[in-house]
This record gives structure tokens, sequence and C-alpha cells, in this order.
């Protein structure tokens, strides 16, 4: 009986090993290593040996390999002896393409320094700079005290014969006037009195300070610190003579 379809040529005889998969054999046989568990390694010079390969076609032949993730190709160098490759195997993943860092490239930056851009000195800044540590004023507190109530004491000029009057503070505050009754007739105050033309009294506070209180007969002279004691005082007693 004969067949309709003529076979191939060389058909039913055993087909010889190339030279990539002898380099496969090797490298995918010599398992993984007991302590790390990773694919062993074998660098070209024991590689081409085993396999029967002349070493300078050994990274030809393997680069599809590697490229596919199959295998995975290093550069190591022995002191005194030039650079070979080292393969193992790989993960089946391909190694994806090296792609840089995109820089910044605005004005300012390195590559617009290189390509003719402005540089950092010539652009304008967009915020306002802070505060330097020498423009920080650290703010001091102050602790709120009692002011020590102390009757001013008046200074007596040599033309004056009668000493002033010291003033002392009311030993009993005012009452409260009570309120009127409802339908109660208003009692109608009488005026204030008038002071006379000869009655003068001034008060003058000079740039440094100086209270200067002065009437027809006698002038009174208090320093800032004084001018301070009054000042507490008269603003500790207040309800007594501002009712």
């Amino acid at each position: 009986m004969r067949l309709q379809n003529t076979p191939p040529a060389g058909a039913g005889k055993s087909q010889g090993i190339s030279k990539t998969d002898r380099l496969l054999r090797v490298i995918e046989g010599l398992g993984q290593d007991k302590g790390s568990f990773l694919p062993q390694g074998i660098r070209t010079a024991d590689l081409a040996e085993r396999a029967g390969v002349a070493r300078a076609s050994v990274a030809a032949l393997l680069a599809p390999h590697v490229a596919s993730g199959r295998l995975q190709m290093c550069k190591v160098s022995t002191p005194g002896l030039p650079a070979q490759n080292e393969y193992r195997k790989g993960a089946g993943v391909a190694v994806p393409d090296f792609v840089p860092l995109k820089a910044k490239r605005g004005p300012g930056s390195p590559f617009a320094a290189r390509n003719g851009g402005p540089t950092a000195a010539t652009v304008v800044p967009v915020s306002t700079p802070g505060a330097g540590i020498d423009d920080i004023v650290t703010p001091t507190f102050i602790p709120q005290t009692q002011p020590e109530v102390v009757a001013p004491s008046f200074a007596k000029t040599p033309a004056a014969d009668v000493a002033p009057p010291i003033a002392t503070a009311p030993a009993v505050a005012a009452k409260a006037t009570p309120k009127p009754q409802a339908g109660a007739a208003l009692k109608k105050e009488p005026a204030a009195p008038k002071a006379s033309a000869g009655d003068v009294f001034r008060i003058n506070l000079e740039d440094d300070g100086t209270l200067i209180l002065a009437d027809e007969e006698v002038t009174m002279e208090l320093d800032i610190g004084r001018v301070l004691r009054l000042g507490d005082f008269l603003h500790a007693t207040t309800g007594v003579w501002r009712p």
C-alpha cells in the first residue's frame, strides 16, 4: 500500500542538538543553591568548554534568551583577567527597558541651562522669602501684678508758704443713688458752682514724662517714676473718685 502524502526528507532519523540548546541545557541543569535557593551561575569560559561551543559565539547565541527573560546575565570581573559574562536561569519575564528619570526642565534647571534657557539667577521668585532668624522678634512675657497703691508726694516750691494738701482716698465709697419710683417727680439738681476767674489749675506733661501741676500759688513737678505711681494709684481707685 502506498501513502498519499510523501514524508519530508530526513523523516524518521534522529535530529542533532543545536549549539544554543546545548548551552541552555548546561545552564538550566545547574540547579539551585542550597543556602539561598537561587539559580546557580556559570561563566562564559566554563560554559563554552562544557557545551563544546566556541567562547566567542556564546554571547550571540544566548542574547535572544537573555532578552526574553529565560536567562539572566551579569558582567563579572576577576583581578588580572578580562571581564566575562555569567549566565544563570532567569525568571521567564523580559527585563523592561531602562528609562532615565525625567529631570526638571523648567526655568533655572540644569536642562534649561544646557539648552540656552534662563538660569536660576534670572528667574524671578514666585513667592516672597520668609523672614530670617535675625528678623524674628521674640515676644517678652510681662506678668501682671497688682500695682502698689502709694499716695503721691508733692514738692513745695521755695516761694510757697503753705504746704499743699496730701490727697488721700476716702474710707467709705459713695453709696449708689436709689432709682426713683414710677410717677414720682424728679428733683431738680442744683447747678454746679462755676469757678472764679482767678481759680486757675494747669496740668502739663513734658516730653521726658515729667508731670507739672500748678495753680496760682503752688507748682509741683513729678518725675517719671512718681507719674507712674500716681497713674497706678488712680487706676486702682477709679471706683472711688469716679463712681
